[in-house]
């Protein structure tokens, strides 16, 4: 090879590295590690997996509550009592709602997805309920966890609803048979 040869090679590599540079720049920025299609839908279903084992186990918690003899008996005597009791378990439910959308936010955390907590907290949130304001996003490549966040927010708020309709029909058939009392 020539001198004039490879003054050439390097000159045209030379003009080549900023474009290579800014392309893995722009990855780099976007936090893209091109993960499968496959990866992505697995970590979804686990998590959506994760948040029904969970919300079970609050729906049998709250159902067997609903029916013990000595907690009937206590709400049964005043209507406050039994608003008591419908608040601990909306509250039980909310909580458990806030603790699903940390556990996505962990996970966007744990990814380096968002760059922090709070970020990764806030946009759980606005996804899981659906809200999606769009000020806050993953990178592209990761994008189909948003999906799978919506996804398990609709389920989730579908069955805390039904949840907290069993919680008030339980208050109130008590409501009712303490009145039917002679």
């Amino acid at each position: 090879m020539t001198p004039r040869q490879r003054t050439l090679l390097l000159g045209g590599l030379a003009l080549l590295l900023p474009l290579s540079s800014q392309a893995k720049a722009a990855t780099t920025l976007a936090g893209c590690t091109s993960p499968s299609i496959a990866v992505q839908l697995l970590i979804c279903i686990a998590m959506v997996a994760t948040t029904c084992v969970v919300q079970l186990g609050l729906t049998t918690l709250i159902a067997e509550w609903t029916h013990h003899p000595p907690l009937i008996h206590w709400c049964e005597a005043k209507a406050s009592k039994r608003a008591l009791a419908v608040l601990i378990g909306a509250k039980l439910v909310v909580l458990a709602l806030l603790g699903y959308i940390l556990m996505w936010a962990l996970l966007f955390t744990g990814l380096g997805l968002l760059p922090d907590l709070e970020t990764s907290f806030y946009f759980s949130g606005i996804t899981f309920t659906s809200v999606g304001y769009g000020d806050v996003m993953l990178p592209t490549c990761w994008r189909l966890l948003s999906v799978g966040l919506a996804v398990n927010g609709l389920l989730m708020a579908g069955w805390s609803t039904a949840l907290l309709v069993y919680i008030v029909q339980r208050s109130m058939e008590l409501r009712i048979k303490q009145r039917n009392i002679p």
